[in-house]
């Protein structure tokens, strides 16, 4: 019972789940993290995404079921491709799947953004599945929209836009994330048998991808910098011309070197235990990127929140 359970878990990729956290991410920098109406839309809307994400899956999973067969790791981990779930099981889930995303979006989420940013997760990751993925550099910008697409589809729900800096910084976690990816497969499979495993490796190469992370990495600090200070309008400080940013708006700045710290301590797993790059999820069972990661929330929370923790406490 347990085996078919986990062969059930491992078809709908549960542990890949995480991703659809972004729709969070609107909520949290538009400044309505207490605006409780808000949390059972974006929770049915979390359910979405991680419903297209498990029919993106199947279907990918259906279509490679033979190279999967082939394949000795992926055969382990694709139970469409080991015979543990039957394609008749696969197609019958898809139907479901489907379904439930459709019945949700016409009557607990009638929303034709967030709709849309639904549609264009499916067609994203099918677009890459059948095409992109053949193509370098492209591969990575494509699969990195994915990351994009949740983030509106939180801010389609709450009907809220934040900064574009900000989701330019999303655009560049996603494509750091995938770099390491493509690191960590070449560095623990060696190029040849990287190669079997998407024929894509064929066109990159470790000090290729090392050029490109760097790039990234200081792409990213710069944009959350600089989202950060047009943000809290930080840079006119001292201006008496402009608005002055109010003392916990500017204890923000501490997190432009903490960010620093994740972004490097995350390289440096990347680089010393290559198995974490190409499963993302272990990052976060990290101590350094935990405590790091809890300082910058509880640093942001404050300078984003305080006058509603300054109400809450008076009253």
């Amino acid at each position: 019972m347990s085996d078919k359970i986990k062969n059930f878990l491992n078809l709908l990729r549960i542990r890949q789940y995480y991703k659809n956290t972004m729709i969070f991410v609107g909520i949290f920098f538009s400044e309505r993290l207490f605006k409780t109406p808000l949390y059972f839309p974006l929770f049915i809307g979390f359910i979405l995404l991680c419903l297209a994400s498990s029919f993106n899956y199947i279907i990918n999973d259906i279509r490679d079921i033979e190279n999967d067969r082939n394949h000795p790791e992926k055969i382990k981990k694709k139970p469409l491709a080991s015979g543990d779930i039957s394609i008749s099981f696969a197609i019958l889930l898809l139907i479901i799947l489907g379904g439930c995303i459709i019945l949700f979006l016409i009557f607990l989420i009638p929303n034709l953004g967030f709709a849309f940013m639904i549609i264009l997760i499916i067609v994203t990751g099918q677009l890459y599945s059948h095409l992109f993925k053949n193509y370098a550099f492209i591969d990575i910008l494509i699969l990195s929209t994915g990351y994009l697409w949740r983030a509106l589809a939180g801010c389609a729900i709450i009907e809220e836009y934040v900064s574009a800096w900000l989701f330019l910084a999303i655009f560049e976690v996603a494509m750091f994330l995938s770099i390491a990816k493509r690191k960590g497969d070449l560095i623990i499979l060696g190029k040849n048998k990287a190669v079997g495993h998407k024929k894509i490796y064929d066109q990159y190469s470790l000090k290729l991808l090392d050029q490109f992370h760097i790039i990234i990495a200081g792409s990213l600090f710069m944009t959350y910098s600089l989202y950060l200070l047009i943000n809290f309008n930080l840079i006119s400080f001292n201006s008496t011309e402009t608005r002055n940013a109010n003392f916990y708006e500017y204890i923000s700045i501490f997190t432009i070197p903490i960010s620093l710290y994740i972004i490097m301590r995350y390289m440096y797993l990347t680089s010393t235990k290559p198995e974490i790059a190409r499963n993302t999820e272990k990052a976060f069972l990290d101590k350094g990127i935990i405590i790091a990661g809890a300082f910058l929330f509880i640093i942001l929370l404050f300078s984003f929140y305080f006058d509603i923790f300054l109400e809450f406490f008076q009253t």
